[in-house]
């Protein structure tokens, strides 16, 4: 396969793959209509009114240096389709030309004098008009690449780029518009793919995602503004291309004040139709019509003064709500005392505009929160249907309904979580919030009736949400919400992050900061590294043994009671015994030694500088120290069995979790053996 046919390889189907996910049916198909219909428009207008132009260019060109006037080369399109590019030529019609590079600096000898112009004016683009006539090209795109230089590109990046149009004029072009002067002869190619190609790519990138036919009109309207003479030097800040002046007046102004005014026309006629069916309203249909035209005009005048256009209402706090209530407050009270004015006599009945501005307001406010009432009325209707809590996205359960636990409920309702996750209730065992509703979720029972819930609600994700809680009632509570097909996470150390960057006080950075490191290193029941950090400082310390030719060693061993009571099931007695097999094992270690929590009852220690035999003595040395002495518990001694295997780095491990799994064969095969033995 070619470097052109794997291009066109990636962008097959792209365009339809994009598109599906940004826009539905009807829409993508109105859009592609709307933009390509703007495109014949346009380009057949401006051919139109441009052929005197093309015309003195053309005898500029033959007159300057013999050759064609136009240039036709290799350009990638739409689909990774190769079309021919029309430009005016500018260059030199001989081998020279061909031959050097397809990127041009400013410094290049191969231009014409009349080319160099052309070049500074862009005016040697204008031939491409025809290509947008013809659909090759749109008028606002990426601009088109020579396909040498597309073969090189990231795939998801070519599938994104290649998925539309190429322009006449994009965003990248606008803010590289004098590209040529970046560029050296020298190293022309060398500098565009390393330096200017990646940032054109992703100004492409973005504008792919982003495109809009407003965001196409802004980008003609910059480009118009920096090929003006006076204004060539201005610097356009990236973000007005992808959200210039006429997006941010139709998005924020004119689309709200609309909407705003036909709420509020709806509601006036509404208002008075109910106020018809009681009382007489002799105003006549004309003026009645007017009158309700300005009071909606009214309405939406004010709401865009008081800025309520400038709010992103799909993440809006409920304090908006008041905001709108100032508002329709305000334009009622001043057409109630305007009305009263009137020397003629009232022209509406007062209680007619109290009621038009209530049902105003009401109608603003389901405007502006019409996804979350929407929501909560099909889950409600959901929750008569099904009995159910919520049968949307992963069900999730709060442990802890505090300050975290309110934290966590914030996370999974803002944002595309909300989509994603379904938060069925609170687990606490605060006796004074059970059964209430903390946040709009209510409190479904304690920590004790965690897998009776679970398995009620098929919860599939726990957050433990609980910060100041002993070591002990931790593990117990972490062991309840141990549970397959279901996913754990614990939000207080996200939390502690947060605050550490965030101290109330200077001298709390530095405690806050410790406390982070624990969370994310340490096991907070035994004190020892945590499953995650200790395979971090496994990979490590790998290739250093490697590298050095140092010896490097692991133990995995795991302990069980020998009652037959099972008494380390109990919560309070496993996590006595824990804490002291930790301690165990760290007196009887090197400070080189690393001691890590794998499971909940597997543990593994890391021995640095240590062949394989003298590893094997320090397991059997471990485990005569873990099972020769009895641990005293609250519930009296209990004796422990303590199965091991011993393993060195070798060729053979790959990484880390290679060590630990050949290290647990080699412990599960000696406990193998030992009940074999038993048995016999």
């Amino acid at each position: 396969m070619t470097e052109l046919e794997g291009v066109q390889q990636k962008a097959i189907s792209a365009e339809a793959r994009k598109r599906q996910n940004r826009l539905p049916g009807p829409l993508l198909w109105l859009d592609n209509f709307t933009r390509r219909l703007f495109d014949i428009l346009a380009s057949g207008l401006a051919i139109l009114l441009l052929s005197p132009v093309f015309i003195l260019i053309a005898l500029l060109i033959k007159r300057d240096s013999p050759g064609p006037v136009l240039y036709r080369g290799n350009r990638m399109g739409r689909n990774g389709k190769v079309f021919k590019i029309l430009k005016f030529r500018t260059m030199y019609e001989n081998d020279r030309s061909y031959k050097g590079p397809s990127v041009t600096a400013q410094d290049d000898p191969r231009i014409t004098p009349t080319g160099r112009w052309l070049r500074d004016t862009k005016l040697n683009e204008l031939p491409q008009l025809w290509n947008v006539l013809k659909g090759e090209m749109s008028l606002v795109g990426p601009r088109p690449e020579d396909p040498a230089i597309c073969a090189n590109w990231p795939e998801p990046v070519a599938r994104e780029i290649l998925s539309v149009r190429p322009g006449l004029t994009s965003p990248a072009s606008v803010l590289y518009r004098h590209e040529e002067t970046l560029l050296q002869s020298a190293s022309v190619m060398d500098k565009y793919l390393m330096e200017i190609l990646p940032t054109k790519l992703r100004l492409d990138y973005l504008y792919v995602r982003n495109r809009t036919i407003l965001t196409d009109l802004d980008v003609i309207f910059w480009t118009f503004v920096v090929l003006l003479p006076r204004l060539n030097n201005v610097t356009v800040p990236e973000y007005l291309l992808y959200w210039g002046p006429l997006s941010r007046f139709t998005a924020r102004y004119l689309i709200w004040f609309v909407l705003d005014f036909m709420v509020s026309f709806i509601a006036v006629a509404l208002s008075g139709v109910l106020w018809r069916l009681s009382a007489p309203l002799d105003l006549g249909w004309d003026v009645a019509v007017v009158v309700a035209l300005g009071i909606a005009a009214l309405f939406s005048l004010v709401n865009s003064m008081m800025g309520l256009n400038h709010v992103e209402w799909s993440k809006a706090s409920v304090g908006g709500v008041m905001d709108l209530a100032i508002s329709s407050g305000l334009v009622t009270l001043a057409l109630f005392v305007v009305n009263l004015m009137i020397p003629s006599g009232s022209l509406l009945p007062p209680a007619m505009l109290v009621v038009s501005g209530m049902l105003a307001f009401f109608g603003f406010v389901f405007l502006r929160y019409r996804s979350r009432v929407l929501t909560g009325i099909a889950l409600r209707w959901i929750r008569l249907r099904t009995g159910k809590m919520n049968v949307l996205g992963e069900r999730v359960l709060i442990i802890g309904a505090g300050e975290v636990g309110q934290f966590a409920t914030w996370l999974l309702r803002n944002g595309d979580l909300s989509k994603a996750f379904s938060i069925v209730g609170f687990v606490d065992d605060d006796p004074r919030r059970m059964g209430m509703n903390v946040d709009g979720v209510k409190v479904l029972g304690t920590t004790d009736e965690i897998p009776e819930i679970v398995e009620r609600y098929d919860v599939g994700l726990i957050m433990f949400a609980i910060v100041n809680i002993s070591p002990d009632e931790q593990e117990r509570i972490l062991r309840l919400c141990s549970m397959d097909n279901t996913r754990l996470i614990l939000v207080p150390d996200l939390l502690d992050s947060l605050r550490a960057h965030f101290p109330t006080r200077d001298m709390d950075r530095y405690d806050l900061f410790s406390r982070v490191l624990r969370n994310t290193t340490l096991d907070k029941l035994t004190g020892v590294y945590n499953r995650n950090h200790f395979f971090k400082l496994a990979e490590q310390e790998l290739p250093r043994s490697r590298r050095y030719g140092h010896p490097l060693s692991l133990i995995v061993f795991s302990v069980e009671s020998k009652q037959a009571g099972g008494l380390l099931n109990v919560a309070s007695v496993s996590a006595q015994v824990l804490k002291e097999v930790a301690d165990r094992v760290m007196r009887n270690i090197r400070e080189i030694d690393m001691v890590g929590r794998l499971g909940e009852f597997t543990f593994a220690v890391l021995l640095p500088e240590t062949e394989l035999p003298f590893a094997e003595m320090v397991a059997g040395r471990l485990q005569q120290q873990l099972a020769g002495t009895p641990f005293w518990t609250d519930r009296g001694p209990i004796s422990l069995t303590v199965h091991y295997g011993v393993v060195a780095n070798s060729e053979d491990i790959i990484d880390a979790q290679n060590l630990v799994d050949e290290a647990r064969q080699r412990m599960n095969a000696s406990a193998a053996a030992e009940a074999n033995l038993e048995r016999d």
